[in-house]
């Protein structure tokens, strides 16, 4: 199984990224196909079709084909129940009909998950037996790996991190879940959040000044200000972090996505909160490290998953 090949399918809001996976290596990458918003998923499956057509030709000892889709999933049926920030994509079954067009066995993750699975089986998750994988992005998600198989839940959706309210009175958000994560450490809320720490000391800075990579360059300037963004969201990070710390006493948590690229101050922040908030049994062997695939970890977790789901066909 571990010399198999797979293609992997990374699907986001705008783009769908590709690539030809061996042994959590990336032989080739396709073509990025760039995701409609018309509402036209027959136009779209062709060209994902016609993309594993190529990749398959160049590549025959391809065995799978799999999928990290941003919305719900039912893993079993290979159904796409929808899809987050994409038009149409409700109750698509990807899975028959990607395999009656290629031939080839098929499988369907969310698309943190398959993060979470590639950075636990070739990434910073080392195969330890209990991981906590979060992606700090736009959005916030994550997922769990324990006792060394990754965790889902009775209806296969559990993980999701970024829903996991820091504050029962706070922000509403999306779910109605008030004080969710996500409302506070989102790519765009920590620019919101930025905005507001500078004005309350009497200035004003742009959308893109409150950017998250702006702010990490001003904090290594010694900006007071910038410093003071990274320390709250780090609090709020690490708050939401201590709750998944107090459940399931994982051994490594593992932050990917861009907002995890504040690198090194971010973390130590994380880290100062969660000391404060738990027992020291919780925290003493725990270690929160940054994720190693960059990019490409999407791909690698469909395409390895494809090989090696619970869900495949025996």
């Amino acid at each position: 199984m571990s010399s198999a090949t797979a293609i992997g399918f990374d699907f986001g809001a705008t783009t769908i990224k590709t690539g030809v996976v061996r042994d959590g290596v990336i032989l080739e990458k396709g073509n990025v196909i760039e995701t409609r918003q018309d509402g036209n998923t027959d136009a779209l499956v062709s060209e994902i079709i016609k993309e594993i057509k190529a990749l398959k030709a160049r590549y025959p000892e391809v065995e799978a084909v799999g999928f990290g889709v941003p919305g719900i999933i039912d893993p079993i049926e290979g159904m796409v129940i929808h899809l987050t920030n994409v038009r149409g994509w409700v109750r698509i079954p990807l899975r028959s009909i990607i395999q009656s067009a290629t031939g080839l066995v098929t499988n369907l993750e969310n698309d943190a998950k398959a993060m979470a699975y590639a950075e636990w089986k070739h990434g910073a998750g080392a195969q330890i037996p209990n991981v906590v994988c979060v992606t700090l992005g736009t959005a916030v998600g994550g997922a769990l790996i324990l006792n060394g198989k990754l965790y889902r839940g009775t209806n296969y959706v559990a993980g999701e991190i970024g829903q996991m309210s820091i504050d029962y009175q706070g922000v509403d958000f999306v779910y109605g879940n008030k004080g969710a994560l996500e409302a506070y450490v989102g790519h765009y809320k920590i620019a919101d959040r930025a905005k507001e720490i500078f004005e309350a000391a009497g200035k004003r800075i742009s959308d893109e000044e409150g950017d998250p990579r702006n702010l990490s360059k001003l904090a290594d300037e010694g900006d007071g200000l910038a410093e003071q963004v990274w320390r709250d969201i780090g609090l709020k990070i690490g708050v939401g972090l201590t709750n998944v710390i107090w459940l399931v006493n994982p051994g490594r948590i593992v932050l990917g996505g861009g907002v995890s690229q504040a690198g090194e101050r971010l973390f130590q922040y994380i880290r100062d909160t969660i000391r404060n908030r738990c027992e020291k049994t919780f925290w003493e062997k725990l270690e929160i490290v940054p994720a190693a695939l960059g990019n490409d970890a999407g791909i690698i977790g469909a395409a390895t998953l494809a090989l090696e789901s619970e869900f495949l066909p025996h």
